[in-house]
């Protein structure tokens, strides 16, 4: 499985942004009928109706989103499921084929209305409840049964929140959680995926992450977390961009090792990371390149190339720096 990266301005505009959204009124026509699970990923989705607007969209490994209703075409059954643009928080609506996936029952998992009532505070008035939207992913946990991950966000509030609910004789309750301060850039979550990269049946939770440092550092954060006891442990974390432009220094100096060039002044790092299996356990892989810049140049007047892989110690994975 592979992170790929097409720039952070693509990613935010064009990834996301000019994906076909459905409008308010459309989407209050259905009402969920069932979940769709997501086993084994990227699972592409089918625009509802092909027009040149239509971006790719996609659901990541361990996604659970909700089914509107079924159908049959050209002879293979598809469902039409509602996922989240997770930088503008907009609904968008997309057929998948039901053999891709798994079809569970509606009242296997709590409503959006059930679980912002455990939340309580701010998320029980009723213009932000209408405005909020929870996008989840199923977070196996080994013997103790399957977590609940859901990002709860709304345009009206200053934080957003990854919490995980998790299983309970009375269904799920809830667990530790993470706020992310909403950014001009997005609410804290760009995509994210699951994954058993430790090899224990504890899956790992991964996303790419926005940061912002002032106004010429920026960029996209892959970053790796378990549920540990009470909290979201990070594993591990590694930019797959980092730009660095609001300083530069007076002559080119290129560090070694060559992993000591991500992220400094007057650089532009581009990555990506693969998982690379070592015995039972998966171990991310960077690969990438940072470019050097000068002041007043458009184009990097230097650039070097490296890959490091980063084992997993038996408690974290090895830092990319």
């Amino acid at each position: 499985m592979r992170f790929s990266l097409a720039g952070l301005g693509w990613l935010i505009i064009t990834g996301f942004i000019t994906v076909t959204v459905v409008s308010a009124k459309n989407s209050d026509r259905h009402q969920p009928i069932a979940w769709c699970y997501v086993q084994q990923g990227p699972i592409e989705l089918k625009p509802i109706r092909a027009t040149r607007k239509a971006g790719s969209l996609s659901l990541g490994r361990g996604a659970l989103a909700p089914v509107l209703k079924t159908d049959l075409k050209n002879g293979r059954n598809r469902a039409m499921v509602r996922v989240t643009d997770l930088s503008t928080l907009d609904p968008v609506d997309r057929w998948v084929d039901s053999s891709q996936v798994e079809i569970t029952p509606i009242d296997r998992f709590p409503s959006d209305e059930e679980l912002l009532r455990q939340l309580g505070g701010e998320y029980q008035d009723d213009v932000t409840a209408s405005k909020m939207t929870v996008a989840r992913w199923l977070v196996r946990q080994g013997n103790s049964g399957t977590a609940l991950v859901c990002f709860v966000a709304s345009m009206l509030l200053p934080v957003s929140r990854l919490v995980a609910f998790l299983p309970a004789q009375s269904g799920f309750v809830r667990g530790p959680s993470l706020e992310f301060p909403y950014s001009e850039m997005s609410p804290g979550i760009l995509s994210a995926e699951v994954r058993d990269l430790v090899g224990d049946g504890k899956e790992c939770f991964i996303t790419h992450e926005p940061f912002r440092q002032g106004p010429e550092v920026l960029g996209v954060n892959i970053v790796i977390r378990r549920l540990e006891r009470d909290n979201f442990r990070s594993l591990w974390t590694a930019p797959i961009e980092s730009r660095n432009l609001g300083f530069f220094p007076s002559q080119l100096q290129i560090l070694h090792p060559l992993v000591k060039n991500v992220g400094v002044a007057g650089t532009v790092t581009k990555g990506e990371v693969e998982f690379q299996q070592r015995g039972n356990t998966y171990s991310p892989v960077w690969k990438g390149t940072v470019e050097f810049f000068a002041v007043g140049r458009d184009k990097p007047i230097d650039s070097v190339k490296f890959t490091k892989a980063c084992a997993w110690n038996g408690f974290e994975f090895e830092p990319l720096q």
